[in-house]
């Protein structure tokens, strides 16, 4: 149709044109952000594939939260289409149940076909692409390394025909040969090479080259660099490469341009300007993986988004002394004397020691944060009830979903406790990294539950995070997300857990509604019921007079005679 945008059943093309179409999918994105669980692998808890409470909730994609900009709706239109879980009538009611379909709904209907976020079509092959790696042995049906996925009798693919993640011979490495394969059940699969390596970014190709004494052997390893592989949507996105041994050197594609120092190859697909995602999925597990070369490596990117590079230059530049390489458009063939193909998975914005590479620790992250920065403050001071310097709280404002309906009298009520208050709005976040050096000239950070929280990574030691619980039984989320983590950074944890009467749900749903007396029976229904009522309709209204304790004990605890 030459007028009209067709978006399944949720347009009407005879009355609707396309802005009106766009407009209102843009509308219901902002209001449903993201609607499954972003489950991280629970510690000692089974993984449940039906994402289920309790097992520990990340943030998830939202184009509303602090300090993410818009954009990338299409990659969200993708994940909600492919995620939507539907939640049963008796725990909501018929209200509740009909906006759940009605969302589902107009999220099937909003897919549409955009080949600049498909992931790349692995079955192209480039005119320089070896000939060599069509001709494999059969895999035989053996677990890797005692902790990897499984393969079924087969011969491999040829290259780049979409195989899973998994060595097509699924035999260990030998011992020195040169690479050592991680395939971690759920987090990652990362590939750590000693060997010299021929990267050919076209065919998303890494070759191994053997030495005259090594004699190559025939497993075929193909990874997905990025951090998220229990989540099959996001990772799908994600472009796969194939690691392989050249049978010698002789019949290795040649150097176009030969480099001295490492390789580090990861994806910038994911949840890009969501803080949360940002940290946790790629920048403290790139820093685990380069920091011990002091800036004598380079960085191989694919799925290269230019907008994430762009903002995060000053930690990739502290990282990497060289020019990133994208990976997704160069036609050269670049060799390295070893590599690593893919990060190592950690726990939400937070270095876990078992999977910690030599030794780092959040502390070590922060330090390196500040240092890139340029950030003044290491450390909070006590400050003197006499002087005229007053403690700094910033205060997320959230535009959208969880918001505080009364700011204005939240502001002027921590001003009165004789708090100087930064507003930390949407348009203040945005502005990075000026936004990093507002947050550590403060002593508080306060937040309503959301990604924003992640924003106390900018805070000095001994700062600390306020964390607002909204109604729910969201306890135990909101301390796995963004209470645990304080205590590697140095930081201190206060939460308030609002009563129901300081949730607008109160004006939506009877105090005898379910959504009140138990609301376990919603988490139980699946993340999108649980969801939609708690982390979407649900703003908050703080009693100022039960919260202004919570205030004044941060203030004496900040100052002194």
């Amino acid at each position: 149709m030459k007028d009209s945008c067709v978006l399944g059943k949720a347009v009407d093309t005879q009355k609707f044109g396309c802005a009106v179409a766009i407009k209102g999918l843009l509308f219901m994105l902002a209001v449903l952000s993201v609607l499954n669980p972003a489950m991280l692998p629970p510690y000692g808890v089974e993984i449940d594939g039906s994402n289920k409470w309790p097992s520990p909730v990340e943030e998830r994609q939202n184009f509303n939260a602090v300090n993410s900009d818009t954009g990338g709706d299409d990659r969200l239109i993708m994940k909600l289409a492919a995620e939507v879980v539907q939640s049963d009538e008796s725990v909501l009611g018929k209200e509740g149940s009909d906006k759940i379909k009605d969302a589902g709904n107009i999220i099937e209907s909003a897919v549409v076909p955009d080949t600049a976020t498909q992931p790349f079509d692995t079955n192209d092959k480039s005119d320089g692409q070896p000939s060599f790696v069509e001709t494999e042995k059969p895999a035989e049906n053996k677990s890797f390394s005692g902790n990897s996925e499984s393969s079924t009798t087969q011969s491999p693919a040829p290259l780049n025909q979409g195989q899973d993640e998994v060595p097509s011979n699924t035999d260990s490495p030998a011992p020195n040969t040169g690479i050592n394969c991680e395939f971690s059940d759920y987090r990652y699969n990362m590939c750590s090479i000693e060997v010299n390596v021929r990267v050919i970014g076209s065919s998303a190709t890494v070759l191994l080259i053997p030495s005259p004494s090594t004699a190559p052997d025939t497993n075929v390893w193909k990874i997905r660099p990025f951090t998220r592989k229990w989540e099959d949507v996001t990772m799908a996105r994600v472009r796969k490469f194939t690691i392989q041994w050249a049978p010698d050197q002789n019949q290795a594609p040649a150097c176009d341009v030969t480099h001295d120092v490492p390789i580090l190859i990861f994806s910038t697909e994911g949840f890009p300007f969501n803080p949360f995602h940002d940290y946790t999925d790629l920048l403290i597990p790139i820093f685990l993986a380069a920091k011990q070369y002091n800036g004598e490596i380079q960085f191989g990117v694919t799925n290269f988004h230019v907008p994430w590079i762009n903002k995060y230059q000053p930690y990739l530049q502290a990282l990497s002394h060289y020019p990133l390489i994208n990976l997704d458009s160069e036609t050269l063939v670049h060799c390295f004397p070893s590599g690593q193909i893919g990060l190592r998975g950690t726990g939400p914005i937070t270095v876990d020691p078992s999977f910690a590479q030599h030794g780092y620790t959040m502390q070590d992250f922060r330090h390196f944060m500040r240092t890139s920065l340029s950030l003044e403050r290491a450390q909070v001071e006590i400050i003197e009830k006499t002087s005229n310097k007053k403690p700094r709280i910033a205060i997320l404002l959230r535009k959208g979903t969880r918001t505080f309906t009364n700011e204005d009298e939240i502001i002027e009520m921590a001003q009165g406790v004789g708090f100087e208050v930064a507003r930390a709005d949407t348009e203040t976040t945005k502005d990075f990294p000026r936004f990093a050096h507002i947050i550590n000239s403060c002593d508080v950070l306060m937040g309503l539950h959301g990604a924003g929280l992640t924003n106390m990574l900018y805070l000095p030691n001994n700062g600390t995070v306020l964390q607002v619980i909204p109604w729910g039984d969201l306890k135990f989320i909101s301390w796995k997300d963004y209470g645990e983590p304080t205590k590697e950074m140095g930081l201190n944890y206060v939460e308030y857990e609002i009563k129901e009467e300081e949730s607008t749900l109160i004006e939506k749903y009877p105090r005898n509604h379910t959504v009140f007396t138990n609301p376990q029976e919603l988490h139980k229904q699946g993340w999108m019921a649980m969801y939609t009522v708690y982390l979407v309709e649900q703003s908050v209204k703080l009693d100022v007079n039960r919260f202004r304790g919570v205030l004044v004990d941060l203030f004496n605890s900040l100052t002194q005679q």
